[in-house]
């Protein structure tokens, strides 16, 4: 009786120890969500060497330097943004399904990085001139009596065509022809650099990087200062760096010549302000660039028509 006891026993025991072995004792509560990064070329799918950083709403970033990639990380929110690299021969247009998600402890996200390669989605960036202005209105080209704390400025058509939604750099130049024609042989008039910020916007925004006056494509930083002498027309020139979104239509505005020491211009006639004057603002036209354009003719706007200018101090 001991006997068949002890083997009943013998064999509970073994069947306990083999639940044992395949019952966990607890289960583990997940700490870590998981982020997929991937990239598209055209909608396909596309592997390689691109720079993105992870941003968390707390905590430090995360580099990564290719796709396709995972990464274990905190649960909350996080801001992928694209850096720099990807296919060759194209652009970077955005991230999908959204550049801001959230992990949840146990879950996993995806960000894309989607990429349009020039031949698919060519780019071409254009401007034209649109008009002078007198203190932000509007003017036809001829001649205009203008007293102190005149701001005039120019105005330009800029778009650029490609992927939709996308945001490329375009840098850009534009010139403007000051010519001093009054008073006497040896005479001048002295224009001031002033290269402020805001003299030159764009509507709708659009994010500016640099910003530098210059003459005859010198720089010209702020406190420089220019002799215009009489009948000797200078050149003057402002250089700009500009984040835009692809089939935007931007209206680029430049404020370039205060008389005098009016706020936000590029150059300021700071000669003596009771001095009458006469000058002729012979043409404005503006270039841009964008790398992969596909059709330069379109990069630089025609000459606008003379401007002329007859300064009167006031009583």
């Amino acid at each position: 009786m001991r006997k068949g006891l002890f083997a009943i026993c013998s064999v509970l025991f073994v069947l306990i120890v083999s639940l044992a072995l395949l019952v966990p004792s607890c289960t583990q509560t997940p700490t870590t969500g998981t982020i997929n990064i991937k990239a598209t070329l055209d909608g396909f799918p596309w592997t390689g060497n691109v720079s993105y950083t992870l941003i968390p709403a707390s905590g430090s970033n995360i580099t990564g330097n290719n796709v396709t990639a995972s990464f274990s990380v905190a649960p909350g929110s996080w801001n992928c943004t694209y850096v720099s690299g990807g296919p060759p021969a194209a652009y970077f247009v955005n991230i999908t399904p959204s550049a801001i998600q959230t992990v949840t402890a146990g879950g996993n996200i995806t960000f894309t990085l989607n990429f349009a390669s020039y031949a698919a989605a060519p780019l071409d960036a254009s401007i034209t001139f649109i008009s002078w202005s007198i203190n932000g209105t509007r003017v036809l080209p001829g001649t205009y009596t203008v007293g102190p704390n005149t701001i005039i400025d120019a105005e330009y058509a800029v778009h650029v065509s490609g992927a939709q939604g996308a945001t490329v750099t375009v840098q850009e130049t534009s010139w403007l022809l000051y010519h001093y024609t009054g008073g006497e042989p040896g005479m001048s008039r002295t224009l001031h650099a002033v290269n402020a910020w805001g003299a030159v916007s764009m509507n709708p925004p659009a994010t500016k990087s640099t910003q530098m006056t210059s003459k005859d494509g010198a720089d010209a930083p702020f406190c420089t200062l220019i002799t215009a002498w009489h009948c000797e027309p200078v050149k003057l020139d402002v250089k700009t760096t500009w984040k835009l979104v692809i089939c935007n239509n931007y209206t680029k505005t430049i404020n370039w010549l205060g008389i005098p020491s009016p706020t936000n211009i590029l150059f300021d006639d700071v000669t003596v302000p009771n001095v009458a004057a006469n000058f002729t603002l012979t043409t404005t036209w503006s270039c841009v660039h964008v790398e992969g354009d596909v059709n330069p003719a379109n990069d630089c706007s025609t000459n606008a028509t003379p401007l002329f200018i007859q300064y009167m101090p006031g009583p």
